[in-house]
């Protein structure tokens, strides 16, 4: 049986859908997975080698890029279904799972073309224009959360929770472990709090000028990891050189972690952080409350995750415009209220869907199922189980 999985342009696409390519391969490491992505992405870098075969196909940017720009990803559009059609020929995949994004058009597109049972899923609670597309194709749609289920017109779906890695789910799983391991790799006092920083897989460049701002103040109040992205790591290490001697210890900016992301996340006793839509499931296998800083150029997604999390009483928000006024504030409040900070580590941790991966594993090979070239069934959808 050979599977097509679709994801890539930011760890937002590329990360649950890897989560679910890692809880496939665990059911049968006979079956054929194998990661359709653009060849100039973030996926062609960090895909092959986990192991997986990796599909160059090309792809481009159509909505909100601009009349010259938007051509230009017309015609990469075209060509990758091209691309795609001609590997479907040659490859012929049972299934394809995707969690869209303008690299999955072409695949997706040539998958519905030539009667290949797609399987989109939504790890947002707002679906942007390529799931909305991609749903019209599928023969199964899977969210997050319910309240994800009203943006597909009343269509039943699947709700699985969010699909989070195995390497962080075993770090989750082994938490007082991961925890020492993570002091220990950083260089941190077991007795004082942890402040985790990050801003996506690229970084956030807001979010690490309020971090510079407040630097002196957090360093006060909590020993902070900070994960600058590739575009301020330089900066960074100057603003830790400019610290006094005995706070430098206190802060250790790191440009990105993969691997050591379940460390960190053990360690943490508090996030500020991006609302991508990792954190509906990320933060909460963790038990790891947070201050979210919604990116406001995304229309609304990272809001609405951002509120849903805030009305959990997982989480608060800072708009992406008051963080450098209003970081430290926000996170001293937190620190400084041991029994507010418990409780939301609490409801933080009931959100929490470890099973997420293996749901969507089942979906996609009950799609496959069917021989390749016949028109796909649809298979029952469900709101059951620990779908909340």
């Amino acid at each position: 049986m050979r599977i097509w999985i679709v994801g890539g342009g930011t760890g937002g696409h590329i990360y649950p859908a890897l989560a679910v390519a890692e809880a496939l391969r665990a059911v049968d490491p006979a079956l054929e997975v194998i990661w359709v992505g653009t060849p100039d992405g973030m996926e062609a870098r960090l895909i092959p080698p986990l192991g997986f075969p990796f599909l160059p196909v090309e792809a481009g940017g159509v909505v909100g890029m601009g009349l010259r720009r938007g051509v230009w990803g017309v015609m990469r559009l075209a060509r990758g279904v091209r691309q795609a059609r001609r590997a479907i020929r040659r490859m012929r995949p049972q299934a394809l799972f995707t969690t869209g994004g303008y690299a999955a058009i072409p695949p997706a597109l040539a998958a519905a073309l030539h009667r290949v049972p797609i399987l989109v899923y939504l790890p947002d609670l707002e679906p942007g224009w390529a799931v909305r597309l991609l749903a019209r194709l599928a023969a199964q749609v899977a969210v997050t959360v319910p309240e994800a289920q009203a943006a597909f017109g009343g269509r039943p779906v699947l709700v699985t929770g969010y699909p989070v890695r195995r390497g962080l789910l075993a770090a989750a799983r082994r938490r007082a472990e991961a925890r020492r391991q993570g002091l220990a790799r950083w260089g941190f006092r077991e007795e004082e709090p942890v402040l985790l920083v990050f801003g996506g897989s690229r970084g956030a460049r807001r979010l690490n000028q309020a971090v510079a701002r407040h630097l002196e103040d957090l360093t006060a109040w909590a020993q902070v990891l900070h994960l600058t992205g590739p575009l301020d790591g330089e900066a960074a290490q100057a603003w830790r050189a400019r610290l006094p001697p005995e706070r430098q210890a206190r802060y250790r900016p790191v440009a990105y972690l993969h691997d050591e992301m379940g460390e960190a996340m053990a360690m943490a006793d508090l996030a500020v952080c991006r609302a991508g839509a990792s954190t509906l499931g990320e933060l909460p296998v963790f038990g790891l409350p947070a201050v979210l800083v919604p990116y406001p150029y995304v229309r609304r997604h990272q809001e609405r995750n951002a509120d849903y999390l805030v009305r959990q009483g997982a989480a608060v928000m800072i708009p992406d415009a008051e963080v450098e006024e209003r970081l430290g504030e926000a996170v001293q409040g937190l620190l400084r209220d041991p029994g507010r900070l418990a409780e939301m580590r609490r409801r933080m941790a009931a959100l929490a869907r470890p099973e997420a991966a293996d749901r969507l594993a089942a979906a996609v090979l009950a799609l496959a199922g069917g021989s390749p070239g016949r028109d796909p069934v649809p298979q029952p959808a469900s709101t059951g189980g620990r779908g909340r």
